[in-house]
Parts: structure tokens; sequence; C-alpha cells
């Protein structure tokens, strides 16, 4: 059989969970493609494919994305006569499975999908029904049978040829993903993780599981192989390192020895100690990602429920400093419970803890997370919010003002740069974030992030012959404008018409 993966958006970022199904279901026999939304209409993916199944995989805020896209699925049918399985995974049908009758879809899968996926084609085949199978809903009104997947040996490779059919070009990008284990155990109160866990727990089922250290360099040295232009990785599991254990032990001496490419991880402040740096600087680490979220302690050991007092914090960067390991934060601004004043203190923790690229980003609200149900709590968020208009830049909490939201945005854009100037010039924040010259500074800033990320945090990957970074600089062009205004105007679309109806009724 013919599948159709659609994604909404495909930028730097490898779909990792897309690209591991469609290895799933070609070790199957079926043919597999990949269509972006934002780069192809349904109509002409459909046309050129004919495919018998869709297999749709989205985040909450990108749901307007695919309802526009399955109208067209849905106009092809009836012109054609076909029948075209429909069938939604990724986290958005995990946690609101009400999707599957608004959409009308013939099937959602809620939660791992390794086993979901084949287990649905080969019903298909043999002209059966979806019950029974695990973490398959096909009705509104069945039972979830819950599993997942704690042999992560057994799985294939990811397909990459997925992503470069589509888009060619992406070969020449030096940075590749990959994914060491999943789960995580952590309970931060603005992560889907807390939640997932609550969902799938008991029966016995390890939530937090890792691949061997053999399969993983088996398939970087695949990877390396058959796309002879990777020159940096990236592991994308929410925690690389928890603690110094046997297996990042056997990881740091294997890694360096065997690869011997520079890479970048994920980890927790109050996970970076000294055994931990001096491992992942054995490896061969370049750089991590390790978030500060606030520098408001309260905020962020009550509402965040980070756990890390301010020395933790402190501590971390000093370790990444002591091993010349280059650190990338992201710090949240307007958080509920706090204040615009707040939001100046975070800046200033982060400048004390020095990260080597620092980026800052508006709190925005996504459904059932822990820290939005705090937010309507605090009676700072409507409990009708909509929620396709939550990419935006602006402040969404009803506490703060027109010009206090203006200033956050533009904290966003001046914060990186004022974690790096001289402490005389710290007082110039302030008056300078007041004005109204938001996209000054959105330039200025963008300019000033892309530099340190490029050649601080994934330094080496950039693509070395000037046609390549015409075309990269254009993608990130393409990603942050054109990308973004395209959402913004779909879910501004999707509200009017939500209005519309909700009058006419």
């Amino acid at each position: 059989m013919k599948i159709l993966f659609v994604t909404s958006h495909l930028f730097y970022s490898e779909p990792l969970g897309v690209m591991l199904l469609s290895a799933i279901a070609k070790r199957k026999g079926h043919q597999t493609r990949l269509c972006v939304l934002t780069r192809q209409s349904m109509e002409e993916a459909l046309r050129e494919f004919e495919p018998d199944v869709i297999g749709y995989s989205t985040i909450t805020a990108n749901e307007q994305f695919f309802i526009d896209g399955d109208n067209e699925v849905k106009d092809y049918m009836r012109q054609t006569g076909r029948k075209v399985w429909r069938v939604m995974g990724g986290p958005h049908p995990t946690y609101f499975p009400e999707v599957l009758d608004k959409m009308g879809l013939d099937a959602i899968v809620v939660g791992h999908g390794d086993n979901a996926l084949p287990a649905i084609l080969d019903r298909i085949e043999a002209g059966q029904d979806f019950s029974g199978i695990p973490n398959v809903l096909q009705s509104s009104g069945d039972t979830l049978i819950k599993e997942v997947i704690e042999d992560l040996d057994s799985l294939p490779f990811l397909d990459r040829s997925l992503i470069y059919d589509f888009d060619p070009n992406l070969q020449r990008v030096g940075i590749r993903s990959f994914q060491t284990q999943r789960g995580c155990p952590y309970k931060c109160t603005y992560c889907f993780n807390h939640a997932f866990n609550r969902m799938f727990k008991g029966d016995g089922r390890k939530l937090f599981v890792r691949r061997s250290v053999d399969h993983l360099l088996a398939e970087i040295k695949h990877v390396r192989e058959t796309y002879p232009q990777l020159r940096f990785i990236r592991f994308s599991d929410d925690v690389f390192a928890i603690r110094a254990d046997a297996w990042l032990e056997e990881f740091a001496e294997r890694y360096s020895a065997e690869i011997g490419l520079p890479f970048y991880c994920l980890i927790r402040a109050d996970g970076l100690t000294d055994d931990v740096g001096r491992l992942l600087k054995k490896a061969g680490c370049c750089s991590v990602s390790m978030s500060i979220e606030t520098g408001v302690l309260e905020a962020r050991m009550t509402v965040l429920k980070r756990n890390m007092p301010d020395k933790v914090m402190l501590d971390a960067y000093e370790v990444s400093r002591k091993y010349g390991i280059y650190t990338h934060s992201n710090t949240m601004l307007g958080l509920p419970g706090t204040t615009l004043e707040d939001d100046f203190t975070s800046i200033n923790f982060a400048r004390k803890a020095s990260p080597t690229a620092t980026t800052f980003s508006v709190f925005c609200p996504f459904p059932k997370t822990e820290l939005t149900e705090y937010a309507k709590l605090k009676n700072v968020l409507p409990d009708d919010f909509d929620y396709n208009n939550t990419y935006r830049n602006e402040s969404v909490l009803t506490n703060y003002t027109p010009i206090e939201r203006r200033i956050q945005v533009n904290l966003v854009y001046l914060g990186p740069i004022f974690c790096n100037l001289p402490d005389f010039m710290q007082p110039m924040l302030k008056p300078l974030a007041s004005l109204p010259i938001t996209s000054v500074y959105n330039f200025i800033g963008s300019i000033f992030n892309t530099y340190l990320l490029s050649f601080r945090i994934f330094r080496g990957a950039q693509p070395s012959d000037p046609v390549s970074w015409i075309k990269a600089a254009w993608r990130a062009v393409y990603y942050y404008f054109f990308s973004g205004q395209k959402q913004k105007r779909r879910n501004k679309t999707a509200s009017v018409a939500t209005a519309a109806t909700d009058a006419a009724s």
C-alpha cells in the first residue's frame, strides 16, 4: 500500500516520529511519501502519489493546518470515488482524542504508534476494523488499550530518505538528529510529559527506556556512510543525561573513538554535575541546551516545579565553562503569577548565569498542561481560550496591558543582546524596551541570535559553499516570516469561521 505522511512544517529539525513510522512501513513492504502542508497542497500530493492511507502527525497549535488539508482529502475522495484511510497521530490526538469525531477520521493513535501503524495497515489489507489494536481508537466510545514500546533496539533506523526525497537540499545540512531514549521522569508544569506519564503509567509499563549504545552508534555510522555531509549530531532527547551512569560511561568511551563528531544535547541544570560534564567532554560534546525558564526563584520552584535553586543553576553553567562546553538557555517571560518587573529579573539572572547563547520567549498556554490550568486558576486566562491562536509573540494573559505586552516582545529580542553587554549599559534596557520599534529589535536580535547559534552552539554544522549558505539563509527567512504569517492567517480565518458558526447557532 501507499502511505502519505503529512506534517505541517519542515525546517532543520527533522520529524523523527514520522521518519521512524516510514521506516516501519517500508519494512512491511509499503511505499511512503511526505507532504508538508506549508510547502505543498494536499491536492497536489494526492494527485501525484494516490495514497491508500494518510498519516497525519500534529501538535495542537497546528490543528487548523490539518483541518484545511483534510477538507482537500474529502473533496478528492468525492471527486475520484476512492477510499483513502485517514489516521492521525502525535501529541494532538494523544491529549485531545476528541479530534477523532471533530474531523471524522478513521482512527487516531494515542501515544506510541510503532506497533499501531503496522497493525492498522494489516487490518486494512485484510478488510478488518481496528478494534483491539493497542493505542488505537476508531470510535470515541472505544476503550483504549495502552501500550508503550520498551525495546527501542527492535525499531529500525529512521527513514531519512523520506525528507530528502521531498527536499533534496536538506541533504546539504550538516546536522542530523538522533534519539537515544524515550520518556522523562520530571514534572515540569509547562510540558506534556507529566500528562503522558499519568496516562500510561501502571501495569508494569516502563515509561523511561533507552537504546543500547551499540544500536545508537550503528545508526550514526549508517547515516554517516549514506549521507556523508554529516558534520554535527543533535541528540533530541528531552533530557540526554540524568546522572553519570554506566550507559553514559560506555557512550563517552565509544562515541569519541568510533564517531568523533561534535554533538549537541539537552540537559537539566541539576543533571550537569562535574562527573556528567567530564563524561560529556570526553565524548566530544560541543554544546548543550540547559534552560533557565525563569530567574524568579519562587516561580521556578512552585509554579514550574523545576525544583532547582539558584545555586544549582549557576553551578551547572560553571561546570559547562570548566569543560569548555558551550551552552544555550531559554527563559520564559510573562509566566502566570509573575509581573513585568519579574521579566527583567529573569533577564538579569540569565546574564548572571552567562550562557553562550540565551534566548527568551513569551509564555504560550498549551491545553491540558498544568501551567495552563494554573493560569486559569489565577484568572489570567479565559476558560474558553482559543488555542488555535497560540501561535503569536505577545502574551495572551489578561493581567498585562498592551504596552506591557509590547515591552515583553521587545525583551525577547533585546534580552540576548543585553546578556552580552557590559554592566554600564544595563540601565539602557528598560528605556529601550519601552520604544515602539519592535520590528527593528526583531531584525537586530534575529541576526545576533543566528550568529551565536550558528557559530557557537552548532559550530561546524554550516555548509562551506556559498550557494548552500544562501539557500540556508533563504530557508530561515521563509520559515520565520512567511510560514509564521501563513499560520497566523490560517488561525485568524479559523477563529472567524468558529465565531460565525457560534453566532448562527
